[in-house]
């Protein structure tokens, strides 16, 4: 059989990437006070990049330097978006980030993802997104009583210590349970419960004997029948 390739992750249409980034434009300029440095500009600029639908491009620009913390007249909105035109956008994540100097540290403490780190590159971010992923699952299968990686079977292997192949050990161990949990039922303390004088009050089924509904035994009625029997005149 060949092998199965693994299933394509779904990718979301909806996702609207400029969008995104305008609102991490904005939340890095507020987290850092852009707005009270002289380079306020270039948040306005990378922003007014990703903002390539605007019918009024100049109102847009004013009303995002608000949501960063500041403010800004319809000629500095102007003359932004002039400059905007004449400077290289900056497309990928990494360069992006070159442009407004976003550190790493503040890429996790806003969850920024659609724009890099000066401090970390993409590679290396991948390799940190796998390790806490996997931390995380391994969290998760503890959390279900799962064994630790290093005591888990695939690393122990107490078959081969046997001289066994692992589904002759398995097999075994599945007996052994079953007997284990037989010999446990059968204990003193699961047996029926008996009265004093030791007549058992209940079948095996759970209803009341027949002594214990007034009602005479298999041998009882017999032994009743044979005396009625007896007693009878016999025929000539």
């Amino acid at each position: 059989m060949g092998r199965v390739p693994a299933p394509r992750r779904r990718r979301n249409h909806n996702f609207d990437l400029n969008s995104k980034r305008r609102k991490e434009i904005v939340l890095h300029a507020r987290h850092i006070g852009a707005a009270d440095t002289e380079d306020f500009p270039r948040w306005l600029i990378a922003w007014h990049w990703y903002n390539p639908k605007a019918k009024d491009a100049i109102w847009s620009l004013m009303e995002a330097a608000k949501r960063m913390g500041g403010k800004i007249t319809e000629a500095q909105a102007s003359g932004i978006t002039e400059e905007a035109s004449i400077i290289r956008k900056c497309w990928s994540a990494d360069n992006l980030a070159r442009f407004l100097g976003l550190t790493y540290a503040q890429r996790q403490t806003l969850g920024i993802k659609t724009i890099g780190s000066i401090d970390v590159k993409k590679r290396a971010r991948k390799v940190l997104r796998q390790r806490k992923d996997r931390l995380y699952q391994e969290g998760r299968r503890r959390a279900r009583g799962a064994q630790p990686q290093s005591e888990s079977l695939s690393r122990t292997k107490p078959w081969e210590a046997l001289n066994m192949s692992r589904r002759t050990w398995e097999r075994h161990q599945n007996k052994r349970d079953a007997t284990s949990s037989a010999i446990s039922f059968l204990s003193k303390n699961d047996r029926l419960a008996t009265p004093a004088g030791g007549a058992r009050m209940t079948s095996e089924r759970g209803f009341a004997s027949k002594e214990a509904r007034g009602l005479p035994s298999s041998q009882t009625a017999t032994t009743i029948a044979f005396d009625v029997h007896a007693t009878l005149p016999t025929q000539n």
